[in-house]
């Protein structure tokens, strides 16, 4: 089994899992990172790194790399070993070992795909549709959204039903990470790429750093539609939980008094949504 694994990372970094390895996002516009292969090599998208995020890494295996099957994690973003774990991710300052997270050597990974058609995070339940989340997020815009999303239903109809049924429900995948096999990895590639050259010939410019990584912010979203999508096809999925390192302890604080999926989280988020509402009204 001949795989593409990478790590997607802009910065220094501590730990690789097993199987992984990484590579420099935005190569072509950033100082080079020793000892890391650069997402500039090739037919690539590497220069538009700020708005596309790691869908420059993405788009770079699809175009560069043949495989059997393809995957990425963060460099501060990992999949965890344990599925019967609940929690949809877990945070802390660093990773002291490997243990907790996925291995994905060839025998880890051929066992993996014995059973499973595509590995993702696990989704998590924001209290709210995966539309509201998006619109109400912080430099996230509602214009961009409709606008990716009639896009991908204009250009493929067949995505149409999954995507009203992913945007409508509360769990939402984050971090534009998976591992799945060739075909399947193509034509996510061939739609993303496809409605995201689209949409950036027609989309408004908003004028500030974070909503221009816009393109890596609808990946996410339509990661989400195409995993549903395959999973009404009938593929099989692995859900394994998610786990963020070098975080805050402002972050790690949060974590713990407002677990995910917690009452206490969804009671919070939406006095604050009520608040900022209000705000908006008296303005």
């Amino acid at each position: 089994m001949k795989k593409c694994l990478l790590m997607c990372c802009h910065n220094r970094f501590g730990v690789v899992p097993d199987g992984f390895g990484p590579i420099q996002c935005g190569a072509a516009i950033n100082p080079a990172i020793e000892g890391t292969a650069g997402d500039d090599i090739g037919d690539n998208i590497s220069a538009e790194n700020r708005s596309y995020c790691e869908l420059t890494a993405h788009y770079y295996a699809w175009k560069n790399i043949d495989a059997d099957v393809y995957g990425f994690c963060h460099y501060r973003r990992f999949f965890g070993s344990d599925a019967e774990m609940k929690a949809p991710y877990i945070v802390c300052r660093s990773v002291s070992g490997k243990d907790k997270l996925l291995s994905a050597n060839e025998h880890d990974l051929k066992r993996l795909f014995e059973a499973h058609d595509i590995i993702a995070p696990k989704s998590e339940n924001m209290g709210l549709s995966v539309r509201s989340h998006y619109c109400s997020s912080e430099y996230h815009y509602k214009e961009d959204l409709e606008l990716f999303v009639e896009i991908l239903t204009s250009l493929y109809p067949d995505y149409k039903p999954c995507a009203d049924r992913y945007l409508s429900q509360d769990r939402q995948y984050f971090c534009n990470m998976f591992i799945m096999k060739k075909a399947d990895f193509y034509e996510y590639c061939s739609a993303l790429f496809t409605t995201l050259a689209e949409f950036d010939r027609r989309k408004i410019l908003h004028g500030d750093f974070q909503s221009d990584r816009t393109d890596g912010y609808l990946g996410e979203i339509f990661t989400g539609i195409f995993i549903t999508k395959k999973r009404e096809q009938g593929a099989k999925i692995e859900e394994l939980p998610r786990i963020d390192a070098e975080c805050t302890w402002k972050k790690i604080m949060l974590y713990h008094l407002l677990p995910p999926e917690s009452r206490r989280r969804f009671l919070v988020k939406r006095l604050v949504k009520r608040v900022k509402r209000k705000h908006e009204t008296k303005t």
